[in-house]
């Protein structure tokens, strides 16, 4: 009589492996968040300790949570001056940056036009051209125009060094947009311009956030071309103005931290606003229906 032999059993195997690989996922990503997440929390817990506290335990949390570091540091870094003008400067480049971005990339994704192919591949190369290598014809530039110490000597180059990266993001996110939806609303009789402010533009707010948040922090911490074009004190972005402070307090380091944390708090806010439209599916069940 022949034993009946029971097959084994795939499907556990499958969910093993499956579980396996969740869980080296899990911690890939968990290792990620600590060596990303750790250095911030650290500046936000060295920011509340004394320098006596710092030199005795750098690793542990601060005796008391006081606000006199941060007290001190925005007043002696004129953070909140420095602060107006990284303001002015990052939401002007956002603005300018997203606008034509978001035209740019609507009629190089929609749009059979000569050379269409060739000029968006001008502007993917530009995505790998360092910014020193542009500084010296930059600088005369503006110097003729007289645009030195002023903002638009960085909102204009803040612009054009994020079109690059902006086109390419809206490009694909507008060619993954059904036509059914602006040939729609061509047929209730709009025209291209308002349909693509109608109905496409909405339906890519999540890419808009995406190109809102690359570009807003791309302008609050850059440094290089504020130290090139900005001279005057009262003129300085936040980077800029901390650098001196920094300068002044290299070895007082609540002060330092209490700026750095100070500074970081914009950027946060951005992010927090802007999150949700990451997840945000507009285009699905659009046309249903």
């Amino acid at each position: 009589m022949l034993a009946y032999r029971t097959p084994p059993n795939r499907s556990l195997g499958v969910k093993a492996a499956r579980r396996l690989a969740d869980g080296l996922s899990y911690l890939v990503l968990t290792v990620c968040a600590v060596v990303v997440g750790y250095p911030v929390v650290a500046m936000v817990l060295n920011s509340f300790k004394t320098t006596f506290e710092m030199y005795s335990n750098p690793w542990g949390l601060p005796a008391h949570l006081g606000w006199t570091n941060y007290q001190y540091a925005w007043n002696e870094a004129q953070i909140p001056a420095f602060m107006l003008n990284s303001l002015i400067v990052s939401a002007a480049s956002v603005v300018m940056t997203v606008v034509l971005a978001a035209f740019a990339a609507y009629a190089f994704a929609t749009f059979e036009f000569r050379f269409n192919r060739p000029l968006f591949l001008v502007f993917a190369l530009l995505l790998i051209v360092p910014v020193p290598i542009s500084i010296i014809p930059l600088y005369v530039v503006e110097s003729r125009l007289h645009l030195m110490d002023t903002y638009w000597a960085l909102i204009l180059p803040y612009t054009a060094g994020g079109l690059p990266l902006s086109i390419f993001i809206l490009r694909a996110y507008f060619q993954s947009i059904p036509h059914e939806l602006s040939d729609a609303a061509r047929i209730d009789g709009c025209t291209q311009t308002q349909s693509f402010l109608r109905v496409i533009l909405p339906i890519a707010t999540p890419a808009l956030a995406t190109v809102t948040i690359f570009q807003f922090i791309n302008s609050w911490n850059e440094f290089f071309l504020a130290l090139i074009f900005i001279h005057k004190s009262s003129m300085m972005t936040l980077p800029l103005g901390l650098q001196s402070f920094f300068y002044n307090y290299s070895v007082q380091w609540g002060y330092l931290f209490a700026a750095l944390s100070t500074a970081l708090v914009p950027v946060i806010v951005v992010y927090v606003l802007m999150q949700r439209q990451f997840i945000s599916g507009l285009t699905s069940g659009a046309l249903k229906g």
